[in-house]
């Protein structure tokens, strides 16, 4: 019996909403300015991660995403589980302790808060084609923020030094991680 189909999508916030990635072409600008009108910008600016929806259940949204960097440890945990490991952790948002277990080619998975306890359905999906997803995804979103870097040191007058690393820490994720996982999925 396989596992029920899956839909994850990375979305970011901006303008008060989340937007997919396929709907951020040509909303760097927009995101641009929105967080350079913040007060300060940190990273706390930068939000945005994986909704996924498994067999018709929601099991992450806006909720139950973070910072940028944050969405990164699902990619650790994946290459982790691609390499033969039976468990594997990530932490997406700030009181995550993700569980994901590896069974053949399937992948459970569940979210727990960091004392352990559930907070999210445990839901299977197919190891290969959700990390394929996870991983193109990611490849997009390093691209994305190439752009929105582009855009940032083409401004007039200049960003701050201090804002400008804020918006390197934020968009220049590990691209290793991402080319591990794509690879050992099969993209």
């Amino acid at each position: 019996m396989s596992a029920p189909p899956f839909r994850a999508d990375l979305r970011v916030f901006v303008e008060q909403r989340w937007v997919g990635l396929a709907d951020l072409q040509g909303l760097e600008r927009e995101y641009l300015d929105e967080v350079l009108r913040q007060p300060r910008v940190s990273c706390c600016s930068f939000v945005g991660g994986f909704f996924i929806d498994v067999g018709g259940v929601a099991f992450s949204g806006e909720d139950s995403v973070d910072e940028f960097w944050m969405t990164w440890s699902w990619f650790f945990a994946l290459d982790k589980l691609l390499d033969g490991a039976d468990e594997a952790q990530a932490a997406p948002w700030e009181e995550s302790a993700m569980k994901l277990w590896r069974h053949g080619d399937v992948l459970a998975l569940e979210d727990r808060s960091a004392s352990g306890t559930p907070v999210t359905p445990r839901v299977e999906v197919e190891l290969h084609p959700f990390s394929r997803s996870l991983a193109r995804q990611g490849l997009e979103f390093l691209a994305w923020g190439e752009r929105l870097l582009a855009l940032l040191d083409a401004r007039s007058p200049p960003v701050p030094a201090s804002v400008r690393l804020e918006f390197e820490r934020a968009l220049r994720l590990p691209r290793d991680i991402v080319d591990r996982v794509a690879a050992k999925s099969g993209l």
